[in-house]
């Protein structure tokens, strides 16, 4: 009698699950992994505990037909079926139809499980490349027009601004930025002091360099302008200050 389709699957189903547990129960057998040795193994185990003869060659295109799908499928016989079946412990491929219809749905979900598992991570491996690449631009961008790489003289220091073009501003110096500083009324001359005449105005900087507003070249004070411009206008009690009393 030929062995037609199942009532839930079609046979093509039952025998790819046929095989697919036949060539697991050897491997674990047998501890053999290439194809020849399960193929061997299959054929002596068939003929010495089933009294049943299937060679290494035909073994060998049933693997590579339904496990490895290195070459086209050939439907094995009736008879064939019947043994690959008992071979698992089931009377025959009817009986293997029957038990093996809930096992072959749980081993589809298992397999669409996985296939869903490996889908979602690969959706977040992708979502992560993609969120480092928006944060990288976004580092980029915001680095390249929103850091703060000018400065602008705010009453007597430089404060950090980005850079937008203004008349005043001038690229960022960390030394000049951290070092520059009017010193407004000072009381007494100090070694480092720098300062500008401007229309009859003198100003005292910390730091040498151009005048933060008018961009002039800062001279360095001497004792001379020192007496003038800082001791004199002083109370005459406490003009005896010089730049040699300085340590």
């Amino acid at each position: 009698m030929s062995l037609e389709k199942g009532k839930g699957f079609k046979k093509e189903e039952l025998v790819q699950e046929l095989m697919e547990l036949v060539f697991e129960k050897a491997q674990k057998e047998s501890k053999k992994k290439p194809i020849h040795g399960l193929a061997k193994y299959l054929s002596d185990r068939f003929e010495e505990s089933l009294q049943f003869n299937i060679d290494v060659n035909t073994f060998t295109r049933y693997y590579k037909g339904y496990i490895s799908k290195e070459k086209e499928k050939q439907s094995p016989t009736d008879d064939v079926l019947n043994t690959l079946c008992q071979y698992l412990d089931h009377k025959d491929f009817k009986d293997f139809e029957i038990k093996s219809e809930c096992e072959i749905v749980k081993r589809k979900l298992r397999k669409e499980r996985t296939r869903l598992e490996e889908k979602y991570k690969k959706m977040i491996s992708m979502s992560l490349v993609v969120g480092v690449l928006l944060l990288v631009t976004l580092s980029f961008f915001i680095s390249k027009y929103y850091k703060k790489n000018c400065m602008i003289w705010v009453e007597d220091h430089y404060e950090k601004i980005r850079c937008s073009g203004l008349e005043d501003e001038r690229k960022l110096d960390e030394v000049v930025f951290l070092k520059m500083r009017e010193i407004k009324n000072p009381l007494q001359c100090e070694r480092e002091m720098w300062y500008d005449k401007t229309d009859n105005k003198i100003t005292f900087f910390t730091y040498h360099g151009e005048h933060p507003i008018n961009g002039k070249t800062l001279k360095p004070v001497t004792e001379r302008i020192c007496e003038i411009y800082i001791l004199k206008p002083r109370d005459s009690t406490e003009a005896n200050t010089s730049l040699d009393s300085i340590e």
